[in-house]
């Protein structure tokens, strides 16, 4: 299995994933990034396949096309009213249901059809499938059910649209997903920075140096809100804020436990503890080396 050595993870966040494409514009032109791994959620999912599976166009043509086709023509509304253009649907996104008679039975607003069309068209689906393309593909959903966070990995089976469309179901707004009988919403939900299933990945050798570049959408911090519309805005901020401090705290305590391991196992008369139970039950987890994790966020 091809090791990961470099990541890209993208965020949730709506309309606010354009700024992926100007993440993506700074890192790819004139570079020859090539990650091993792109992973994302919601919106970041569907920027993850477009860059990772490609149909017929370059990663960022086929991000720059997509942000072509769904870019909502506001202008044409009242300056007022401009924030409110997208209630309207998207011909290439997402399109108002219109079974008004049955709308107490309804568990969404939104048709998302057009977005698996717009897919179809712009990633390479027989790619997407393939469980040996590279670079590795990872995007997570949030299983109804269960209540929990799952990941979707390509060399694990390969992925499909569906998988896509799973992570970006966010309800009320858009339906939830089918895949072999379960059921699911968006990820961002439980987790909108899936840094975790990404470091599961990660090459663990000490002596590899390892990347992981986050674009936040949600910047932590920010002014106090002063109205309702601001303090709505600094809720959902809260509820879909890069976790990726907290867990780079908590990653400097497994790395601890981590160069404890090496350190026992490279002692010169061997490691005494080697056959020690609570010692290989520590030793079975895994414990990684803190990788260099480059932050991409809004200044604004």
């Amino acid at each position: 299995m091809t090791p990961v050595r470099t990541a890209l993870v993208l965020q949730g966040g709506g309309a606010l994933g354009a700024y992926e494409l100007g993440a993506a514009r700074a890192l790819y032109k004139g570079t020859h990034f090539a990650p091993d791994l792109i992973a994302g959620v919601s919106i970041g999912a569907i920027t993850a396949v477009l860059l990772a599976r490609p149909k017929e166009r370059t990663p960022l043509n086929a991000l720059e096309e997509f942000w072509k086709e769904v870019a909502v023509p506001g202008l044409l509304l009242p300056p007022q009213l401009r924030l409110y253009a997208s209630f309207l649907g998207n011909p290439h996104f997402f399109t108002p249901r219109l079974d008004y008679l049955n709308w107490p039975n309804w568990t969404y607003f939104y048709k998302t059809e057009p977005l698996r069309q717009t897919l179809e068209r712009l990633v390479d689906l027989n790619k997407l499938a393939d469980k040996t393309a590279v670079p590795k593909l990872l995007v997570t959903a949030t299983n109804l059910e269960q209540g929990q966070i799952e990941p979707f990995s390509s060399d694990e089976g390969g992925l499909s649209v569906d998988h896509i469309m799973a992570s970006g179901s966010l309800p009320p707004g858009f339906p939830m997903t089918e895949i072999m009988g379960k059921y699911y919403w968006d990820g961002g939900l439980f987790d909108n920075t899936p840094l975790g299933a990404v470091l599961d990945r990660l090459d663990n050798a000490p002596d590899v140096e390892r990347t992981i570049y986050v674009v936040n959408l949600f910047p932590n911090k920010a002014s106090v809100p002063d109205n309702l519309s601001a303090i709505m805005a600094r809720m959902t901020n809260f509820q879909f804020a890069n976790k990726t401090a907290d867990d780079v705290k908590m990653m400097r305590r497994f790395n601890d436990v981590a160069q404890l391991i090496d350190a026992l196992e490279k002692l010169p008369r061997g490691n005494p503890l080697q056959d020690d139970p609570a010692y290989l039950a520590v030793k079975r987890q895994h414990y990684i080396h803190i990788p260099k994790i480059v932050s991409i966020s809004d200044p604004n």
